[in-house]
């Protein structure tokens, strides 16, 4: 007797676990801030004339703007869970503006610095398992493939010894190569909608940078012609390195070399969507 009431006992330990391990499909949109980043005066409005030089710095910061993701999460019980997600996340870009006016010459930049990233995510999900509203953590690293920066610059030039009366160039430079690492932080809640369907809202903390690989030209039109197929290895690609010479003779043929640099892609997200328990 005592050996069928334990061998009950435990067939209904086992059913209440596979009861609670359950699976779901999380699908989500939203959008974030970005965290600031400031480097010197090399991202900022800059207005020159004869006689002042005005700076206004500007965050060279990439985490603003919007994403959307997909993860499949799992279970393991009501209260701990684990959850491997995507998430394409699409910068806005910051914007920067530059006029110099002195004797005899003038000049009208606009620059724009955008991102893009997608992530891979995974992490853990606490929860107190609640029945109708049920509050959450998430917490993972997050991984950086096939990440992008891109800068457009738009100049206009008036006079000058060895300009035209007017001239004119349009530029775009992208930065790609390597992976990059970080990791994410989320507290949201799940409004359990049926017995499959949840609706959930949170706030994420993305902590991540990205440091490029290469970087190259991939637009150069001076006065309406382009440049572009004119222009050396040298001249139109370079890798960011951690050590060089900065006296070393680089072919024509092969990529510049530059310093390492890194972009900040960190933010504060809100995010919707539902999920579908399997």
């Amino acid at each position: 007797m005592k050996k069928i009431y334990l061998m009950v006992l435990a067939i209904c330990m086992m059913a209440g676990t596979l009861n609670a391990q359950k699976a779901y499909i999380r699908l989500g949109v939203g959008g974030g801030v970005g965290l600031k980043q400031y480097e010197g005066t090399t991202w900022a409005d800059e207005t020159h004339t004869s006689t002042t030089d005005n700076f206004v710095i500007k965050s060279m910061g990439l985490g603003s703007g919007f994403n959307a993701n997909l993860a499949f999460g799992f279970m393991l019980s009501n209260y701990v869970g684990i959850e491997l997600g995507v998430n394409e996340f699409i910068g806005l870009g910051n914007k920067i503006h530059s006029s110099s006016t002195t004797s005899g010459f003038d000049l009208s930049s606009d620059s724009k610095l955008s991102g893009m990233m997608l992530q891979i995510v995974p992490a853990i999900i606490i929860t107190p398992g609640l029945e109708k509203v049920n509050p959450y953590a998430r917490l993972g690293m997050s991984v950086g493939i096939l990440p992008s920066v891109v800068m457009n610059d738009n100049s206009t030039t008036t006079g000058g010894e060895s300009l035209k009366a007017t001239s004119s160039s349009e530029t775009t430079i992208k930065l790609s190569g390597g992976i990059a690492l970080g990791f994410t932080a989320a507290g949201g809640i799940d409004f359990n909608l049926s017995e499959r369907l949840t609706f959930f809202g949170e706030f994420v903390f993305n902590g991540i940078t990205y440091a490029p690989a290469k970087g190259k030209f991939t637009k150069c039109i001076i006065d309406e012609v382009d440049k572009l197929p004119t222009l050396t290895t040298r001249d139109k690609e370079w890798t960011f390195e951690k050590k060089y010479d900065t006296d070393e003779l680089i072919p024509e043929g092969s990529p510049d070399k530059k310093p390492k640099m890194s972009v900040n892609f960190s933010n504060v997200e809100l995010n919707i969507g539902i999920k579908f328990k399997l």
